[in-house]
């Protein structure tokens, strides 16, 4: 069935119409007011009987307000914030404490160094001072040497002309005559006043209370002359029990001599005194002269 344009015409219109009528309907029609309008009505008095009677209208107990009590919100307090200064503050502390650490070290250490240096010094010092009291020593052995020689010369000489070191004429021995009986080249504690320098027989010995038994002569091939001085102990039988060449008035070092001088000295025997010490010390003294 066609339509025609008329019809097509009043179809669409009328559609159209409904449905704009409609959008007007749910825009203006079905929508409530806001805020909504108060119920009308007649209000009535307030009781709770149908039968009463009086004038005054009783009022209803006042209902306590309940006030509900809200928690305040606690704001819990900012978290601090690290900025790039408070960084840049702990990298500097940090670098000046290791900067500190690193100086005391440096300072203990050139302490350590320095007392180190100081104990070198002391003990450098200590040594300069004992080899400064050895030389004391031996120069104050060596005056004392010296000082016994000028003594052993002074009597050398006061023996030579008869006079003692008190500076008195008396002297010793038994010629008969004045002055000191022996030789100025002897031994001052020699008993010997007869024979060459050193004895009859170029041999003197100096042991207090005692007389030589045998005093043999020193065997040696030797081009050198001298006097050496034998330290002696003896018992109270006469032997000798040892001897060490090279005692006070020894003129020669050549040991040749010297050794020659102990085996003879060993070989010596003196008187028996059983009133000696038991060890009795003296001197034998060998002058040796080349033949």
């Amino acid at each position: 069935m066609q339509l025609t344009k008329e019809q097509r015409f009043s179809i669409v219109s009328s559609l159209l119409f409904l449905i704009g009528f409609a959008g007007l309907l749910l825009i203006f029609g079905f929508s409530s007011p806001f805020p909504p309008p108060e119920e009308e009505g007649i209000l009535i008095n307030f009781g709770d009987m149908e039968t009463g009677s009086g004038q005054i209208e009783p009022r209803p107990a006042a209902q306590p307000e309940i006030i509900e009590s809200v928690p305040k919100e606690t704001t819990p307090p900012p978290k601090p914030v690290e900025s790039q200064d408070n960084t840049e503050e702990i990298m500097n502390q940090d670098f000046e404490e290791a900067a500190a650490l690193a100086e005391k070290k440096r300072i203990e250490k050139k302490k350590q160094e320095d007392l180190k240096k100081q104990k070198e010094a002391e003990e450098l010092e200590r040594i300069r001072q004992e080899e400064l009291e050895r030389q004391r020593l031996e120069e104050a052995e060596r005056q004392r040497q010296l000082e016994q020689q000028r003594i052993v010369q002074e009597r050398a000489k006061s023996a030579f002309t008869g006079k003692n070191p008190a500076g008195d004429n008396t002297g010793e021995g038994d010629a008969g005559g004045q002055g000191n009986q022996g030789n100025p080249e002897g031994d001052i504690d020699s008993k010997n006043r007869v024979g060459g320098t050193t004895g009859g027989n170029g041999i003197s010995f100096s042991l207090l209370g005692r007389s030589s038994q045998s005093l043999p002569k020193p065997e040696y091939l030797s081009q050198s002359e001298g006097k050496v001085v034998v330290e002696v102990t003896v018992d109270q039988n006469g032997n000798v029990l040892k001897a060490k060449a090279g005692a006070k008035g020894t003129t020669t070092s050549d040991k040749v001599l010297q050794q020659a001088a102990e085996k003879a000295a060993l070989k010596a025997t003196f008187d028996v005194n059983k009133d000696a010490p038991p060890q009795q010390v003296g001197t034998i003294t060998y002058h040796f002269v080349l033949q």
